[in-house]
């Protein structure tokens, strides 16, 4: 293939306002440090994904699995130039934003690929957003189109009334009406030819909205280096992938661990990838045997549920070589639970829609070192610092996570909140951490979750670690509660989820907090537990204890 293709020199081809971007005061400071990550001005993502697997010679290389489909390289090219060239016959310019409504399918990444290589801009969202949620991100982004697939218009004619800015609804398979385009005819009647735009590194490639966990959800501006630069260091210091690899796992296409694990790592290193939509642990656990994943990704409440998955259905998971868990706190109990079903430890990881996908994480073939989320992988820096002084904090002392590298925080439309996220070119979390004398992270909880109790901070994940170890526990969440009797302002209330053939009752109770006075801190026991059919979680996985804070007031 002739890469002559290759956007020349020039100047960025988006407009997009300057209010809807960072401040340049309080943007992050972006190092690259690898030499890996030393990008050219000019890039386009879609054209390294794709393009240039072609010039490598890789066409005929399966890269994604979906059911009974193999899609190669080739086949996904064609489909990316042909949308790309209906999307751009309907008028979407560089810059433009577009909605995505599309579960975890082919499709879904040959959107994305199509808005990029046109300098268009992706704004994948989750599946189980009501109505609500959809209006808010067509306001918000001001996205000109929005591409759904045809089982989930329902949330979108609710809202469809009440939009601003969308102009075209494309639907994907039978089901759309009058006021829609069919993706399906789109592409069939588009050329197969398509040039990249010719973008700047630094050109908005994607617009992820945070999961909401702790509030309103605030887009995160990911540009085209990113996306490259989440695999260029991840997969050459951290997992090395192989020929035979296969990649797995729970995160969605919306979510920012999605977009490492299906888009960046399979197409700049073509290991292919499975795609599904019934993600359920059932189905998960039968997808790894019949495609030999080997590497796999998941948010902890879902490692919990396919341990106890694989207790009943006992698959085959012997080509599993690297499990990987960020979102949440991986605990003690439920990484043993993995490692005896599924025969592989959990790397557990950390980091953010924020960053775009892990800051810190345990080389493969490392030792896994219980409650720690590894060590800054290569091409970034952590330092936990003191809220107040913004000093680094002594080894071994709590503080908030923050963190410079070829990615940083970047929110779209939030000047206030991006003023507060970065300071002196780092990117703030708005987590407590800590990190022991070789570097090593461990992850104490968001700021807001910490529990003040007759003159403690107590971490809810501290808790919840000990609570996983009880036989009748599935899952737990810590929040304050009032003080029943009155001597505390708050004490720890746990709400917890019980496996199966436990029933709720006030002597399980006790009997849980008598287990946590023996094998956890005796200060910190919940003084207070309320057992629940579920916990309220975001379309991630992780839970929502703000929901909880609010029903234990």
């Amino acid at each position: 293939m002739n890469l002559a293709a290759t956007p020349p020199p020039g100047i960025s081809i988006q407009s997009l306002p300057a209010a809807y971007l960072p401040p340049l005061q309080h943007r992050p400071e972006l190092v690259f440090s690898l030499p890996e990550l030393h990008y050219p001005l000019r890039l386009n993502a879609a054209f390294e994904f794709v393009d240039r697997a072609l010039a490598r010679g890789w066409g005929d290389s399966t890269i994604y699995l979906f059911g009974d489909r193999r899609v190669t390289y080739d086949e996904l090219a064609r489909e990316v130039n042909r949308f790309g060239n209906a999307l751009a016959a309907l008028g979407i310019q560089p810059g433009d934003r577009v909605l995505l409504r599309i579960p975890d399918r082919p499709e879904h990444i040959v959107c994305i690929l199509a808005l990029l290589k046109i300098g268009a801009v992706a704004v994948p969202t989750f599946t189980l957003l009501r109505a609500k949620d959809i209006l808010y991100r067509e306001q918000d982004s001001e996205a000109v189109a929005l591409i759904v697939d045809s089982r989930h218009m329902k949330e979108v004619e609710s809202a469809r009334p009440s939009f601003s800015f969308v102009r075209q609804i494309i639907v994907i398979g039978e089901g759309g009406n009058d006021c829609s385009l069919s993706y399906e005819a789109l592409v069939a009647a588009a050329s197969d030819e398509l040039a990249p735009a010719p973008t700047l590194k630094d050109d908005l490639a994607l617009l992820l909205y945070t999961s909401g966990s702790t509030g309103e959800a605030k887009g995160c501006c990911e540009s085209h280096s990113d996306l490259l630069a989440i695999a260029d260091g991840f997969c050459n210091y951290q997992l090395p992938l192989q020929p035979g690899d296969v990649i797995a796992g729970q995160p969605p296409l919306a979510f920012s661990m999605g977009v490492g694990f299906f888009l960046s790592y399979p197409l700049r290193f073509g290991v292919p990838a499975v795609l599904m939509e019934d993600k359920s642990p059932e189905a998960m656990l039968h997808a790894i045997e019949r495609y030999r994943a080997t590497i796999f990704g998941a948010v902890p409440t879902y490692y919990n549920m396919l341990a106890l998955a694989e207790e009943r259905v006992h698959a085959d998971m012997s080509s599993l070589r690297d499990l990987r868990s960020a979102g949440e706190t991986l605990s003690a109990a439920v990484a043993a639970r993995v490692l005896d079903q599924l025969g592989s430890p959990v790397r557990n990881s950390m980091g953010s829609t924020e960053s775009l996908h892990i800051i810190s994480s345990t080389r493969h073939g490392d030792p896994v070192r219980e409650g720690s989320c590894g060590q800054a992988i290569q091409g970034f820096e952590i330092v936990v610092r003191d809220p107040d002084s913004f000093e680094e904090m002594p080894r071994g002392h709590p503080g908030l996570l923050t963190f410079r590298g070829p990615t940083g925080t970047k929110y779209w439309r939030k000047p206030e909140v991006q003023a507060k996220s970065v300071r002196n070119g780092w990117s703030i979390l708005q987590d407590s951490v800590w990190m022991d004398e070789e570097g090593f992270l461990f992850y104490l909880g968001r700021q807001d979750d910490m529990i003040v109790t007759s003159g403690y901070n107590i971490a809810p994940t501290e808790v919840e670690a000990v609570l996983a170890s009880h036989a009748a526990v599935l899952e737990s969440a810590c929040v304050p509660s009032p003080d029943p009797e009155g001597e505390r302002s708050q004490v720890v209330k746990a709400w917890i989820v019980l496996r199966e053939g436990f029933s709720a009752s006030g002597e399980l109770a006790q009997e849980i907090q008598a287990f946590f006075k023996q094998h956890g801190a005796p200060h910190m026991y919940p003084r207070v537990i309320e057992f629940a059919s579920a916990l309220p979680k975001t379309p991630t996985g992780k839970i929502r204890r703000a929901d909880l804070r609010t029903l234990a007031k």
